[in-house]
């Protein structure tokens, strides 16, 4: 069980990885493309974001899971 505790937690980390690789290299080439130089004020703009929807999906995630689902508390 705890070896699939460790598998779920390295995939996690592997996809979060991925999505800030995915951002920071968009976040650069808009900034090159829309203001000749500007990819490293795209690389900031782009790491913010990042650190924003890593810490909502940290922290409200499961809410936004059940929210999407339509998921209702049962009762006995």
């Amino acid at each position: 069980m705890f070896e699939l505790i460790r598998s779920n937690q390295r995939r996690s980390a592997v996809l979060v990885a991925l999505m800030a690789l995915l951002l920071l290299a968009l976040g650069y080439s808009v900034g090159e493309v829309t203001g000749g130089g500007g990819g490293p004020f795209g690389l900031v703009i782009a790491f913010l974001i990042w650190i924003v929807l890593t810490l909502v999906s940290y922290f409200a995630g499961d809410r936004i899971v059940l929210a999407i689902s339509r998921a209702k508390k049962i009762s006995r």
